[in-house]
């Protein structure tokens, strides 16, 4: 019986949605009945929900539109807030949980207007401005990165992690040889796993293509994106456009060079892996290095800057991490890592009644 229910708000981009389908797992099994809010033009638009109602609106952004566009968006971001009122009022649901962007900035209007209890998520280093704005509402702050404290107020800001989907970490404990067997790939050579994001990455792709013609000692997967043309498949490369469990692949690999999204980032930490880290350039006030200038400084990871990658500074960089005990340093890496950001979350919410 379905007698508890819950107002989930994340989307746009993977970054904000993924974390919130962890979270809205997490608590469909803890038996709440699940509502969750998006756009229709965000990746949740293009992927199905499973774990309840999906309720998307005719909404985008505001940061770096005309004026005239912040005017209209503006209107239907409120008109959206106003219409997921009239369903609380009528749902009641015990509480609202969002993860930041746009998507988000309705249902946290809605929650302050109908008195609903607010929780919000950060997933990056540098918050989102709709995080920013709801934080003023919110009842607790939950963060990825220790990094976000100095944006929030440190009474109600809690350092979670980030949630991660159960297809993600289903592979937590599957062994390498096994991982190795289930793509084909060769069980004695040092594997590299490079990657952008959802959409690829070309440059990495690119220099990924270089060096493995120069490192046959190594062997190298990369996850090309949807965007990338062609397919890669050479005696020391395996090629594919996208992996739903890649999680089998971290196990796979030895190293992983890869964008720091908080996502990305948190799943290395989960699963132990040294990574070379190419921040992408654009990120919003350049968030993705200061998701891992921590890892960096306490030397569990390797930043290069896009500016800076080419076959040289990568191949400096693997053969930096092969130099070590990559063993021990997969040990080190995996115990900065926060393994059940989801139940933390749920229970800092379950318990929050005062």
């Amino acid at each position: 019986m379905l007698d508890k229910k819950v107002f989930i708000a994340g989307g746009g981009t993977g970054g904000h949605y993924f974390p919130a389908v962890a979270m809205a797992e997490t608590f469909y099994r803890m038996n709440y009945k699940i509502y969750f809010f998006g756009t229709k033009y965000g990746i949740e638009a293009k992927l199905d929900f499973p774990f309840g109602e999906k309720y998307l609106y005719d909404i985008k952004g505001i940061v770096g539109k005309s004026k005239s566009e912040k005017i209209k968006n503006t209107f239907k971001l409120l008109k959206t807030a106003y219409h997921i009122s009239k369903i609380i009022r009528k749902e009641q649901p015990e509480f609202a949980l969002v993860f930041g962007g746009y998507a988000s900035a309705p249902l946290g209007v809605a929650a302050k207007l109908t008195g609903t209890r607010l929780y919000i998520h950060e997933q990056n280093s540098i918050p989102s401005s709709t995080n920013l704005l709801l934080s003023k509402l919110a009842r607790k702050i939950f963060i990825t990165f220790e990094y976000s404290y100095k944006y929030f107020p440190k009474k109600k800001t809690n350092l979670t992690g980030l949630p991660l989907r159960s297809l993600v970490k289903r592979d937590k404990y599957t062994q390498k040889g096994t991982a190795r067997k289930f793509f084909d790939i060769p069980q004695d050579k040092t594997v590299i796993l490079m990657f952008g994001g959802s959409q690829g990455a070309k440059k990495i792709t690119e220099v990924g293509l270089e060096i493995s013609k120069r490192r046959k000692d190594l062997f190298f997967i990369i996850i090309t994106g949807k965007n990338f043309r062609g397919v890669i498949n050479t005696e020391n490369i395996k090629s594919f456009e996208f992996v739903e469990r890649i999680g089998l692949l971290y196990k796979a690999a030895d190293i992983v060079v890869c964008r720091a999204g908080a996502g990305t980032v948190s799943e290395i930490l989960y699963y132990g892996k040294p990574a070379v880290f190419i921040p992408y350039p654009y990120a919003f006030k350049n968030h993705q290095y200061y998701n891992v200038k921590w890892l960096k400084d306490r030397g569990l990871a390797q930043i290069i800057l896009d500016k800076d990658l080419n076959i040289n500074t990568l191949n400096n960089a693997i053969n930096n991490y092969l130099s070590m005990n990559l063993e021990d340093l997969s040990k080190k890496i995996e115990s900065a890592s926060i393994q059940n950001s989801e139940m933390l979350i749920y229970k800092n919410i379950d318990n929050d009644w005062f």
